[in-house]
């Protein structure tokens, strides 16, 4: 079931032109006369986050999606420094661990930054896709070390990672690595070093505003098709309940 589809039949239409990503320059990110210009940007990441929600769907996947703020508010500082939508497991798969965790600690996972999850996102500079663990998704992450503890998870996570070229992982911000060259040694450095709780981590391709520009229509099929090539990852990166089912590897 998590084998990647075809994106060339999903209904795409997000074009972004260089107006949209000025959107985002500081004189802008205050001032709510832009709120609108805004909300048109916000629905074209909407409609992108439709389609990856829809091909996850086909791929036997639950997900829901949400944005973020496009108007200044308390929130984001009263600034709308970039905006993005978030992908992240469903209601079902998040009420089922919710019921395992109890009430006060399943209610985080209400929160999509709190889930593993795929964002699309954009500034003044660039567009950004792939999937984030924030260090606030600490189930998440620390199922995913766990698998890169020892093997056979560690062959598991760099063979996801081989199938899903021109993506960087990034840690705490920092750090860009090539995904597809991490190997089994470097997952083990990692799961010695990261701390779910305190450790944020993302799988992202990065392009220039000008790059985004330039491709046009072809895009929104790119970003899908690489989203997709992430299934593997994804999976690998979302604790269940039926992981705890599973042996212990020695």
């Amino acid at each position: 079931p998590w084998e990647r589809g075809n994106p060339g039949r999903y209904s795409l239409a997000a074009v972004f032109t260089s107006a949209d990503f000025e959107l985002f320059q500081q004189r802008f990110q205050s001032d709510p006369e832009w709120n609108g210009r805004r909300l048109e940007v916000r629905h074209r990441l909407q409609a992108l986050g439709n389609c990856v929600k829809e091909a996850y769907g086909d791929l036997g996947v639950g997900l829901d999606r949400r944005e973020s703020l496009h108007h200044p508010h308390s929130i984001n500082r009263k600034r709308v420094r970039r905006q993005r939508t978030m992908l992240f497991r469903d209601k079902k798969s998040r009420s089922d661990l919710q019921r395992f965790l109890g009430k006060e600690l399943g209610k985080d996972l209400d929160s999509a930054v709190r889930n593993a999850h795929f964002q699309i996102a954009l500034d003044d500079e660039q567009l950004w896709w792939g999937i984030r663990l924030d260090d606030g998704a600490w189930y998440d992450l620390n199922y995913l070390l766990k698998l890169a503890e020892e093997e056979p998870g560690r062959a598991e996570i760099t063979q996801a990672c081989a199938a899903a070229p021109n993506f960087q992982l990034e840690v705490d911000g920092g750090g860009a690595r090539s995904l597809p060259e991490m190997n089994s040694r470097d997952w083990r450095d990692l799961a010695g070093i990261l701390e779910p709780g305190r450790s944020a981590l993302e799988i992202v391709r990065r392009m220039s505003a000008a790059e985004a520009i330039a491709l046009g229509e072809d895009l929104d099929e790119l970003i899908l098709a690489d989203l997709l090539r992430l299934a593997p990852l994804y999976r690998l990166s979302c604790w269940t309940l039926e992981s705890l089912k599973k042996p212990e590897t020695k």
